[in-house]
């Protein structure tokens, strides 16, 4: 907050309040002081309310909103997903702002995403700090903004950047967002000063929901309307509810249209898709997060690779350009000059395509060693050993690089494209699972805890499709069944051949399967981790949600009584599934609390 000190600050009162109310002169500011991220739950709605109605009682001549510590707000608050919103509910604290008699002006810092990009809209006004970025991610969770986003926001900026903010849910920059007419002021220095002088200018007040701005050119709106309807995507069903919503800001009064929104959410959050997505996104957080863990108080700043293949050679590059030092060693002269012709190719591609400089690509080779003796591993924080290399048996930390190995209690595998990274343990892993994670964070690896998941699923799918074949099913029908649900194939494609629902369901029935096999013998930590790798590996749609969450939608009883109609391993009923069902539990029971 710059120059002006708020009662009520850590150290200047000792508020905890979620939204605490100072008075500045003749402005009131409301700070949304609820960590980490403000979200916007039951109390801070609250909060904001019981600060609308003071500012509405006493003499002040505007109101100031702003966020604390990390950024405006990141929206929703996660914890009451999937239940009943308590009052006052979104689009009545977003009336109550717009409606307020006097200017209210949103001033953003770091994240205004979900609904508090609503909450800004809802604003007079809006001034954002140089680096914050604004979106309306909704549709990642299978939903649209449903707090006026809909409505507000083509109206201030027209309908092609509206529905291409809310379709892609792609967020962005203060700049961008200034060209577009969302914010009205980018502020490089101190926000709070940027909003107290413009609250002291006594602006009029200017409700976003009369704006007409966004539709002064209607032919335009109209064809954006369309062009955007055209492409829409077919599985899921929250793409065309946001055109839908779109198209009724320009031909319907406010109020109605804000009733057309508030319906269509209502009706997406009880979709399967919302559903398969909500379990992805606190899937991954959870899998995520446990890895993340280990890292408290751990720092990596160079590490050693011990055996030169294309693997290794992958992990030195992206540790390079991390900005870490890397040691590579092998005392095989051929394989060693072959990693560093790869790394070097590499790099030479980069600043072909401008996506390094050549002093940088300098810089990287100046941070690279390379010897045939083990000598320089001494020094390093971390040692990466590719397989088949004999255990240097020093006391610097090694994890193996693909699986575990006798001697070894760490290792990582990395699938290539997807930037998914798999870390085996045995124990906690020592020393080298806490170096894994921050050298995993460094690379920007999405790191789950489990041993080859990945690849068994992969397997799994690849063998239930050869028993399909066996029992007669003809491979291209087997084919056009998972690429229609986007099984195994990534983004789906084409129409659903008869019986392929049939093969879908055996197919997902196996893979099922092999996940209760990696839970039983330890390869997998937790289903959760088997439907991330799934999901993270392109192997099924997020909206999906995983082959264990799928496993317990259709019920174990049904999974089982499918699998045991067939004799192929790849169908094999792990014990654990019976126990599960005998007990009247589900996959999920073993995801724990956490």
């Amino acid at each position: 907050m710059g120059g002006q000190v708020l009662q009520g600050q850590p150290g200047a009162g000792g508020s905890t309040e979620p939204v605490r109310q100072e008075r500045v002169g003749d402005v009131l500011v409301l700070v949304l002081a609820y960590p980490p991220v403000n979200a916007l739950g039951q109390m801070v709605r609250a909060g904001l309310m019981a600060g609308l109605a003071r500012a509405q009682a006493e003499d002040v001549r505007a109101v100031v909103i702003m966020g604390e510590g990390r950024g405006f707000s990141a929206g929703a608050d996660i914890a009451e997903f999937g239940r009943p919103t308590l009052a006052p509910v979104f689009g009545a604290v977003m009336a109550r702002i717009e409606g307020l008699g006097k200017p209210v002006i949103a001033a953003i810092s770091g994240m205004a995403l979900g609904g508090g990009c609503e909450l800004a809209l809802a604003a007079h006004y809006r001034i954002a700090e140089a680096k914050a970025v604004i979106g309306l991610p909704e549709v990642s969770l299978g939903i649209l903004p449903g707090a006026g986003g809909t409505q507000r926001l083509p109206r201030l900026i027209g309908a092609e950047a509206a529905l291409r903010l809310m379709l892609t849910g792609v967020p962005v920059g203060a700049a961008e967002a200034l060209a577009l007419g969302l914010v009205d002021q980018v502020v490089e220095g101190d926000l709070l000063e940027a909003a107290l002088a413009l609250a002291r200018q006594g602006p009029a007040v200017r409700r976003t929901g009369e704006a007409w701005a966004g539709m002064r050119d209607m032919a335009a709106f109209r064809a954006a309307v369309t062009a955007a309807r055209a492409g829409l995507d077919r599985i899921l069903p929250a793409p065309g509810r946001i055109v839908d919503c779109v198209e009724a800001a320009a031909l319907l009064p406010l109020a109605q249209g804000l009733e057309m929104e508030r319906v269509a959410f209502e009706d997406l959050v009880m979709t399967p898709e919302a559903a398969g997505l909500r379990y992805a996104f606190f899937s991954e957080r959870k899998a995520f997060g446990v890895a993340g863990a280990m890292a408290k108080g751990v720092s990596i700043g160079r590490i050693g690779v011990w055996g030169a293949d294309e693997q290794t050679s992958d992990l030195c590059g992206q540790a390079l350009a991390a900005g870490l030092s890397v040691a590579l060693c092998d005392p095989d002269r051929g394989r060693l000059v072959a990693a560093l012709e790869r790394i070097a190719g590499r790099q030479e591609a980069s600043v072909a395509n401008g996506a390094m400089t050549e002093a940088a690509r300098e810089a990287e080779w100046m941070r690279l060693t390379s010897t045939l003796a083990v000598d320089p591993l001494a020094g390093v924080d971390l040692v990466l050993m590719a397989p088949g290399m004999e255990d240097l048996g020093g006391a610097v930390p090694v994890a193996a690089v693909g699986g575990l190995v006798p001697g070894v209690d760490a290792a990582i595998s990395v699938a290539g494209a997807s930037g998914l990274a798999e870390m085996a343990l045995r124990g906690d892993g020592g020393a080298a699972a806490g170096l894994l994670v921050v050298l995993a964070r460094r690379v920007q690896w999405r790191l789950v805890i489990g041993s080859g998941v990945e690849l068994a699923l992969r397997t799994a799918l690849a063998e239930a499709e050869v028993a399909l074949e066996a029992e007669g099913i003809a491979a291209a029908t087997i084919v056009a069944a998972l690429a229609a649900c986007g099984l195994g194939a990534g983004v789906p494609a084409g129409a659903m051949p008869v019986g392929g629902a049939g093969i879908v369901a055996l197919c997902l029935a196996a893979l099922a399967a092999e996940g209760a096999r990696m839970l039983a013998d330890g390869r997998a930590l937790r289903p959760l981790d088997i439907d991330v790798v799934a999901v993270q590996a392109g192997l099924m749609p997020r909206w999906q949600g995983g082959p264990m969450y799928q496993a317990d939608r259709l019920g174990l009883l049904v999974l089982r009584r499918d699998l045991r109609a067939r004799a192929e391993a790849v169908f094999a009923v792990d014990p654990l599934i019976d126990g599960l069902i005998a007990d009247g539990k589900g996959f999920a029971s073993l995801n724990g609390g956490a």
